[in-house]
């Protein structure tokens, strides 16, 4: 296990981005609050706190921090949609604890050429970032946008992330909020793919995902997962729900989580495969030593298992035989022989035909009390 924190004196990394580029490097996330000149909004000179959206990416064996940048060196506080005095979040910039949060960086990513997309909630823009020297390439969105919205529009977006592209083209993906609770953009939140054309400065929606039924509006977080079947999953945010769609937005799985208080930053689905440390459980029943014996098998958390070999003995040998080869049946097993065995074990094995694990030798017992628990 290794820690990443930030570093080059930076406060504590936040929860907003956790990023891991080709197992090496991870880009994180910082809010770094700190006095600044607010007389142009009505404050009196040096009395001002703002927050600045700070990112870096660190070298996760070393701590060394490879790269950083400073929402405040390129963004200036008129570009913010997020006035002060909005909420809470917002902030009213008279104190370090409620400094302006005029920026709220939410995701972070990197392309190939080494350049970075950065999410911006409250100036409802997403910037890519020159990995050379911090500079903006181009902005999507929000007051000042670099390209013309041909076909939609977004809001308090947060999840940006590269897609695809070539030297005219970015395909991007984000979670379009489309709301703050103060302002709609939509009246339902969605995710989103868009294509921009560097060369006609344009960009154009390609797909749109929508909660199934009337939709969800979901003022604060969401993400968008495109998978490799190309189906999509989308985290609802600050609503408890989980979809996933084909790709021509088809909703195939709907699901919300019981508390109404609930909320998930982000949703992901992948495969699940493990290999418990604790080996698989067998249990053995036979009434008496001139009747038949019943196995119970299980392995609770183990993926892999397709099949279970059974090795047995009889009355009349202690050398354990195998009895069957049986299909896995779920979380627990059942096998039933004709005859009478004093003792087993059972082995797991996998679609390849690989032994995975064996079970304790046990003895079979006469009552079921041991495998009900009482």
């Amino acid at each position: 296990m290794t820690k990443v924190q930030s570093g080059d004196g930076m406060l504590l990394s936040d929860l907003h981005e956790m990023r891991i580029i080709d197992g090496k490097t991870a880009l994180i996330t910082i809010y770094e609050t700190g006095p600044y000149d607010l007389e142009a909004y009505g404050f009196d000179p040096g009395n001002g706190w703002v927050i600045d959206g700070v990112f870096q990416e660190v070298d996760i064996t070393t701590g060394e921090v490879l790269f950083e940048w400073k929402s405040l060196d390129y963004v200036p506080l008129s570009a913010t949609l997020a006035p002060l005095r909005l909420d809470a979040v917002v902030g009213d910039g008279l104190t370090n604890g409620s400094a302006w949060d005029y920026f709220h960086i939410n995701s972070v990513d990197k392309n190939h050429e080494g350049d970075y997309l950065v999410s911006a909630r409250h100036t409802s823009s997403i910037y890519k970032i020159s990995g050379m020297d911090g500079s903006i390439i181009w902005q999507l969105g929000g007051t000042q946008s670099s390209f013309e919205l041909t076909n939609y529009n977004f809001s308090y977006q947060h999840h940006a992330r590269f897609r695809e592209g070539n030297e005219t083209t970015t395909i991007l993906s984000f979670f379009d909020n489309g709301s703050n609770q103060h302002q709609n953009t939509s009246s339902t939140s969605s995710g989103m793919v868009i294509s921009i054309d560097d060369s006609t400065n344009t960009s154009t929606l390609i797909r749109q995902y929508f909660a199934p039924g009337d939709g969800l509006l979901s003022i604060t977080q969401g993400n968008v997962q495109i998978l490799p079947n190309k189906n999509v999953v989308i985290g609802w945010g600050s609503k408890p729900s989980i979809s996933e769609h084909t790709e021509d937005g088809t909703a195939i799985f709907f699901a919300t989580l019981a508390s109404p208080d609930a909320q998930n930053y982000r949703a992901f689905k992948s495969n699940w495969t493990a290999n418990p440390s604790d080996p698989p459980a067998l249990r053995s029943y036979s009434a008496s030593t001139n009747s038949a014996t019943t196995f119970w098998i299980s392995w609770n958390g183990a993926t892999d298992v397709d099949w279970w070999r059974i090795y047995a003995t009889s009355p009349e040998s202690d050398e354990f035989m195998p009895l069957d080869v049986i299909c896995s049946q779920g979380f627990e097993t059942a096998y039933a022989s004709s005859s009478y065995h004093p003792q087993s074990f059972a082995e797991a094995i996998a679609a390849d035909g690989s032994s995975l694990a064996n079970s304790s030798v046990v003895d079979t017992s006469s009552s079921l009390r041991e495998r009900l628990g009482v």
